[in-house]
Order: structure tokens, then C-alpha cells, then sequence
């Protein structure tokens, strides 16, 4: 999992899903540091092409699927021939009592069920669960490097749509302070440095990026374009990179309610409150990046 909580939603009838209100359940994912991503089919050959399901989070199935469809359990059974083993809730208008006598009978792992009336509580409560299970120390590292290098592409992609609507000159300003600054922290790029600094070319500086100088270029952008000025954001480096670096490099020693990493001579407290506010912080920034660079691309048509 990374920071978009995915569902597969299968159900026959679509005006099920229009009768459904699934703001609020939207809005609580979110409350948790995800961005909830639900995909609606109908058919199961629309289920199919979802291939493959592992991908998801969370499987949900109409129980009932009509006439020349089998029953959820059948189907769903067919799924797990496939290996895949995602949680899915089984709903219907039964009671919750058959539904779970036909699982039992199917032999069918990882279910849960419910009334189609309150499936969106349901969802909510399982979600939730699978959520917990991955926020461990291990898992929410992987994430935050998932998502960094996620926007690092973005970063490089708002440099090469941003930086040739600019000025020659002011083109060069960005270049020269690149090539300044990473001579001053080069390690083992002397030699790629110096060919850059006698011949400045995008693309090349952009394979010397780290994250860091990705940061440090959009700011070098952001000064001289009127467009990326408009960004108001906070420290990006301070606020999700400098914890990304404690966690991918520090050594947690454990302490009350969670861990301190211990990097570069000084100390990150990562607890599941500071982890949910690194995950809305990195949403955040994800989604203004974004923004920026559409703007851009919008510019450039």
C-alpha cells in the first residue's frame, strides 16, 4: 500500500452507487493520511480487467449479481484460484448469518460482511483495520520513499516544462547556481560537474538531482516565474525531507509509544501521531506540486 487506499467495487445495479452519500467515508480516509481511490464496475468482465487485484486494498461485492452471474461467493472464489488474497466485504439484503454460512461453507478466507444498508460503515471499519495493519515502522518507511521519489518525478517534470519558457539569461542564473552549489557537495561527480558547468544542458542537471537539489531548482524557478511564484507552500525540505533522511538513514532506538531516529547529529521523534501528520504533509505538497506543473503544461499548449 502507499498513501492511496484503493477499492474495487463490483455490483450489477449502478444506481446503488448513486444512491449512495460516500463523502463522509471519503473524508475519514483522508482524516487518516490516505487518498481513498474507489473504482465502480458492473460487469465481470469489467471485473476482470481490473487484473491484477493485488493492487487493491479492499474488494467489495454485491452478493447477489444477477442471473447470468454467480453468486458473490463462486465469483469471489474464482478470484482467490487466482492467488489474490485482498480483504473483500460481502454485502446483500440477506442477513449477515447466510452470507457468513456461505463463506464457511466455501471455505472462503479474508471475508467480512454486511447488510446492504449499512455497507458504508462496514467499509469504513475494515478499511480502517487494513489501514493499522501497515502502518507499522517498516511499512511506513517504505511508503515515505515511495512518496518522495513519486514527487521527485513531479519536481523534474515542473523543470522541464517551467525552465525553457524562461529567459536565456535567467535560464543560465539557474544553471550557474546548480553547478555552484553542487560542486560545493560534490562526491564522486567531480568529473559529470565539470562537463555540465562547461556545457549546461536540463535534462543533464536533472540526472545530478537528488532530492534536495530538485527542492533547491524549484525554488531557483519558483523566483523568476510568475507562475510557480503563485506556490505557497511551506519548507518542503525541512517539513518532509529532512524526516524522510531520518528514516531511511537514522537508527531508531525504541522509546514510549514509538521511536527516535538519530541522524546527522540530531533526533526524530516518529510516533502515530507524528505519522499521520507526515502523511497529510506529503499528500499536501504531492497535490501542490501537481497542481504547479499542470499549470505549467496548461501554459505551454
Amino acid at each position: 500500500m502507499n498513501l492511496i487506499y484503493r477499492i474495487l467495487w463490483f455490483d450489477d445495479t449502478a444506481e446503488f452507487f448513486d444512491s449512495l452519500d460516500r463523502q463522509p467515508f471519503e473524508e475519514e480516509v483522508r482524516s487518516w493520511g490516505f487518498v481513498p481511490e474507489i473504482e465502480i464496475v458492473n460487469t465481470p468482465d469489467e471485473f476482470m480487467a481490473k487484473q491484477p487485484w493485488d493492487r487493491y486494498d479492499l474488494i467489495v461485492v454485491d452478493y447477489i449479481l444477477g442471473e447470468k452471474v454467480p453468486h458473490g461467493e463462486e465469483f469471489i472464489k474464482q478470484i482467490r484460484n487466482h492467488n489474490v488474497y485482498t480483504e473483500i466485504i460481502f454485502y446483500s439484503t440477506n442477513p449477515s448469518s447466510d452470507l457468513w454460512k456461505l463463506i464457511h461453507e466455501k471455505q472462503l478466507e479474508g471475508c467480512f460482511v454486511a447488510n446492504r444498508q449499512v455497507i458504508l460503515e462496514k467499509l469504513q471499519s475494515v478499511a480502517l483495520q487494513s489501514v493499522r495493519k501497515v502502518l507499522d515502522l517498516n511499512n511506513m518507511r517504505g511508503m515515505v520513499m515511495a512518496e518522495v521519489g513519486d514527487i521527485d518525478q513531479v519536481l523534474d517534470s515542473i523543470l522541464r516544462v517551467g525552465i525553457p519558457h524562461l529567459k536565456p539569461e535567467e535560464q543560465a542564473a539557474i544553471y550557474k547556481r546548480f553547478h555552484e552549489k553542487s560542486l560545493e557537495q560534490a562526491k564522486g561527480h567531480d568529473e559529470k560537474l565539470k562537463l555540465f558547468g562547461a556545457n549546461p544542458v536540463l535534462e543533464e542537471m536533472i540526472t545530478l538531482c537528488d532530492s534536495n537539489k530538485r527542492w533547491e531548482n524549484f525554488n531557483r524557478l519558483r523566483k523568476v516565474d510568475d507562475l510557480v511564484q503563485k506556490f505557497a507552500g511551506g519548507d518542503y525540505a525541512k517539513e518532509v525531507l529532512a524526516p524522510r533522511n531520518h528514516l531511511a538513514h537514522g537508527r531508531p532506538r525504541a522509546v514510549p509509544g514509538g521511536f527516535i531516529f538519530d541522524w546527522n547529529g540530531k533526533e526524530y521523534k516518529f510516533d502515530e501521531k507524528e505519522s499521520l501528520s507526515l502523511r497529510k504533509v506529503i499528500l499536501g505538497y504531492k497535490q501542490t506540486f501537481q497542481d504547479i506543473h499542470d499549470m505549467l503544461s496548461k501554459r505551454g499548449a
